[in-house]
């Protein structure tokens, strides 16, 4: 059993999905992968081994593995090592290899784009557009945090005539890092009413809310 060859039959193959024996070729050739080499070479099942993975007819198999030779999916192949295998000249089955390359360049099999895998050397775009090299797979994309560090503006100073806004002070409700809103004073124990907090708070208009 050869996984390469499975997985060409399965996704790859360019087998056209509008002829009426689709399913019965795509069955067919996974039957036949079955038995191939990591190359798609020498597989040679019989019909009746077929005929039981496909539940198909014997004609129907048959029909399939013409067709898929026409398609050029299939082609036939070296018998040196069936023969080894099987002495009974007349027990021997065709041996065919599949063609793993076909719908590889074309673009015409199944592969999904996630199953692709990526070019050694190349450049991908980024989300913004900007390409990066890549080296054997990987995106050498800019680092988030150098990009933020670029492209964050510069802290305004205060307008003219009004100070900083002092820290926190510690005794009220905000923590280092809170909004302005968060510096009150609690005035009851559910934290229904609170009040500026008189030491760090920016004067505001209103009192107790």
């Amino acid at each position: 059993m050869s996984i390469e060859a499975i997985n060409w039959a399965l996704n790859t193959a360019p087998i056209p999905t509008d002829r009426k024996d689709a399913a019965a070729l795509t069955i067919t050739l996974i039957a036949l992968a079955n038995h191939a080499g990591p190359d798609g070479s020498e597989a040679f099942p019989s019909v009746d081994r077929m005929m039981r993975y496909t539940r198909l007819s014997r004609r129907t198999v048959q029909r399939a593995l013409r067709s898929l030779e026409e398609l050029g999916l299939i082609k036939p192949g070296r018998t040196h090592y069936r023969d080894a295998q099987i002495e009974r000249a007349d027990l021997r089955p065709q041996v065919y290899d599949l063609v793993l390359s076909a719908g590889l360049s074309t673009g015409t099999g199944t592969r999904r784009q996630d199953d692709v895998p990526p070019a050694p050397t190349g450049r991908q775009e980024n989300a913004n557009g900007a390409s990066a090299a890549t080296r054997r797979g990987v995106s050498m994309t800019p680092e988030t945090s150098l990009n933020q560090k670029i492209n964050r503006p510069a802290p305004s100073a205060p307008p003219a005539g009004r100070s900083a806004v002092s820290a926190e002070c510690g005794a009220c409700d905000a923590r280092t890092g809170d909004p302005i809103s968060a510096r009150v004073v609690w005035l009851d124990e559910d934290r229904t009413r609170s009040t500026p907090c008189p030491r760090c708070a920016p004067a505001r208009r209103g009192g107790a809310r």
